[in-house]
């Protein structure tokens, strides 16, 4: 029977894949040191969130195998000695039964059940989850995504995910505050591994030794690049922007021809969004301060960090995403293109021909 189960639930956009990447990373050191991660690999803990929330998209594509993913997680916490960790993003988005449910697998499994929720400021995570549902295929331009969210309407699920309140609502019935732990991303300027080290702290980890230089490429997009994907992703027709279709782009065609086709830029917020957003930042950091959780690092750091030097998607020139198609075009070794207009077909039309045929 494990000692202590970690639950890291999310929040999206929070570091998760930075954390993600390195405790996989360095799996068999954290095994000697006490932290199992179960599973084989990363994504065996996203089918099991999948699981856990009923993802009827990604579940209904499961072999009998990958069905028993979450179960197979818990015997193996239930057979470790030490300490376990789950983490995947997708298990913010889960409906409270079931959440209940995975809890009580958990502590079927372990003496101590402990969620971890990782949250980062809102005006940092609004550009980040725009670019991410681009990627995604999205054609939702950047300010009428930000009046969406506002609203909170819309498809775009971003409070399910975003909803800090409501996640630890969701997530830590039962569960004594103590063991509650609220893992705060550090504000710009931090030194880059301060959230690694906070991550551990929580898990009582000594990470001693271990590299914390990124692997994986950094996919993040500057405003060009997001938006001359977005333009593409608008040529490409809505029967075929399939779960196929997004896989190529953001596994593929975003590391490796569309990072770094432009000069990078910060997102800016509008000025008529700026007010909202501090407001939901400071009723978000207020009720945190009431409750008896375990913070790690500063609520502070939850107040939106703004870009002064910033643009927003539609202050780009066509010019600008002329200049950054013409560099995907000759990274994707095809013929330079003498509009926009021209290019945009172009690269949606081999992104479409790699889809095919890869069959992915």
């Amino acid at each position: 029977m494990a000692r202590r189960a970690f639950l890291h639930v999310g929040t999206a956009k929070s570091g998760t894949s930075y954390l993600q990447d390195l405790w996989w990373r360095h799996h068999d050191e954290l095994r000697e040191r006490g932290l199992l991660l179960p599973g084989r690999a990363r994504r065996d803990h996203f089918t099991a969130a999948a699981l856990v929330k009923g993802m009827s998209s990604v579940v209904d594509d499961l072999d009998e195998h990958d069905r028993g993913a979450w179960d197979r997680l818990v015997e193996e916490a239930r057979a470790w000695p030490g300490d376990v960790l789950v983490s995947n993003e997708h298990f913010a988005d889960t409906p409270a039964d079931r959440a209940s449910a995975a809890l009580a697998d958990l502590g079927s499994a372990a003496d101590e059940v402990h969620v971890v929720v990782t949250a980062r400021d809102l005006g940092r995570v609004l550009p980040s989850a725009w670019q991410q549902r681009v990627k995604m295929g999205a054609r939702m331009p950047y300010r009428k995504f930000l009046g969406s969210v506002r609203r909170e309407d819309g498809d775009h699920k971003f409070w399910r995910y975003q909803d800090i309140i409501a996640i630890l609502d969701t997530w830590t019935a039962g569960i004594s505050p103590e063991r509650v732990h609220l893992v705060v991303v550090p504000a710009p300027g931090a030194p880059r591994d301060e959230l690694w080290l906070r991550a551990a702290s929580v898990l009582g980890l000594d990470v001693a030794g271990l590299d914390t230089q990124a692997e994986r490429p950094n996919d993040s997009l500057g405003v060009v690049e997001a938006e001359l994907l977005r333009r593409v992703n608008d040529v490409v027709p809505r029967e075929r922007r399939t779960p196929a279709y997004s896989r190529h782009v953001k596994g593929s065609f975003v590391p490796g021809q569309l990072v770094g086709s432009a000069p990078r830029d910060s997102f800016a917020v509008p000025d008529n969004h700026v007010k909202w957003i501090e407001d939901s930042s400071a009723t978000v950091i207020a009720a945190l301060r009431a409750r008896p959780y375990d913070v790690v690092g500063d609520l502070d750091d939850l107040r939106p960090s703004l870009a002064d030097d910033g643009r927003t998607p539609d202050q780009v020139s066509e010019d600008e995403l002329l200049a950054a198609a013409t560099t995907v075009l000759a990274r994707l070794e095809l013929a330079p293109a003498d509009s926009l207009d021209a290019a945009l077909d172009a690269i949606a039309a081999h992104l479409l021909t790699r889809t095919s045929a890869t069959g992915r």
